[in-house]
């Protein structure tokens, strides 16, 4: 058996111990990705309650979010019952739910099995044929993938 030096163990105990620390930095910048995706969700989620507020004061001042925010349309008068303003609010309110749903989806943070579920209940209010327009409207400020995947999911309303 040949002797080995101690310039050996100690050149062997310095790469162990590179290895390590690579590893280290490896695992810590993973961990600082991940926290970034995860403040991310949080602001999107936080931007998605406050519109869930806005759109529920509209509701109960009896005014239709999409006439006067994108069409800029404050005289639409009363084209809209009061039930017909609050369906319109809520369909919007239900629009960005998806959309968090999605960016959430998208980071990695949420399980393919809930995102699922969430396509189900997307096409469920896609097919809701009357509000169509709205979600034509809207599609213009989604994220292009998923704009695709809206634009993939069955079509009641053309047939």
């Amino acid at each position: 058996m040949k002797k080995i030096d101690s310039a050996m163990i100690d050149a062997l105990i310095q790469l162990l111990a590179m290895i390590g620390i690579i590893g280290s930095l490896i695992f810590v910048g993973l961990e600082l990705r991940q926290s970034q995706r995860i403040a991310q969700a949080g602001q999107q989620q936080d931007r998605t309650a406050s519109f869930f507020g806005l759109l529920g004061a509209n509701s109960e001042a009896g005014v239709d979010w999409q006439s006067t925010v994108y069409e800029a349309n404050s005289e639409y008068g009363e084209e809209f019952t009061l039930p017909e303003i609050v369906r319109r609010n809520n369909y919007h309110a239900h629009l960005f739910t998806y959309e968090n749903d999605y960016f959430q989806y998208s980071q990695g943070l949420m399980p393919q099995s809930v995102w699922d579920a969430k396509l189900v209940a997307l096409s469920f209010f896609y097919n809701q044929c009357d509000m169509r327009d709205l979600m034509d409207y809207r599609k213009n400020w989604f994220p292009t993938r998923f704009v695709e995947i809206i634009n993939n999911l069955p079509d009641e309303c053309s047939e």
